[in-house]
């Protein structure tokens, strides 16, 4: 099965990856990628926004160049046709190679693919099906402050980035599922329990399992 994992920022999409992983679940990181592919298109990057999104030593400074973006949609936009692309090759390799490594092992490759912007990527279209997570505005930046040291009004931007974002979500043609993250670690391991349940029960996400 290939799973695909998303959510707003500070929803707690991680905190379900890291359920799964502790599962037998291969999760990919495509966060983690996108810092990979940034360094890879760093001089494409500096090219857009100017040298001053990058450090002394040459280096992408992303603090300043994260300031850019969640302050511009514009920007935010010409800066993911930079490093989806990269991204989106480095997913790719990474879900073959899990895949190839499960079945070498006799084992169902159950992969996952953790994606803020997943419905922005090619590969939200081989999902079996996805499960978005959610998590109410307060807590979201009250998290955002504990966690990035953000304030409030700098948490509400950054999310509302993101709206223009949900409505790809039925462009994928896949199987949504939303978990709300409202409490702590245990209540959100039942509920993922849950919601993998209700996965296991929809036709178009069998034909993705076999037993």
């Amino acid at each position: 099965m290939l799973l695909g994992l998303t959510g707003g920022y500070c929803a707690g999409k991680n905190a379900v990856a890291s359920i799964l992983e502790g599962q037998g679940w291969t999760c990919i990181d495509v966060d983690r990628l996108g810092h990979e592919a940034m360094e890879l298109a760093r001089d494409a990057i500096a090219a857009r926004f100017g040298a001053g999104i990058l450090d002394a030593e040459g280096r992408l400074d992303k603090r300043a160049l994260a300031r850019i973006l969640f302050a511009d949609p514009a920007a935010l936009r010409d800066q993911e046709a930079i490093v989806h692309p990269i991204a989106g090759r480095l997913t790719q390799e990474r879900v073959a190679a899990a895949q190839a490594a499960a079945s070498a092992a006799g084992r169902e490759p159950r992969v996952c693919i953790n994606a803020a912007l997943l419905y922005r990527m090619t590969q939200a279209g081989a999902c079996d099906a996805i499960i978005e997570v959610r998590a109410p505005l307060l807590l979201r930046l009250r998290r955002a402050r504990a966690r990035d040291g953000i304030g409030f009004l700098g948490a509400l931007q950054r999310i509302r980035s993101q709206d223009y974002f949900w409505a790809l979500r039925e462009k994928t043609g896949r199987p949504v599922l939303y978990l709300w993250n409202k409490a702590g670690k245990v209540e959100l391991e039942a509920s993922l329990g849950l919601k993998l349940e209700e996965l296991m029960a929809l036709p178009q996400a069998l034909s993705g399992v076999r037993n």
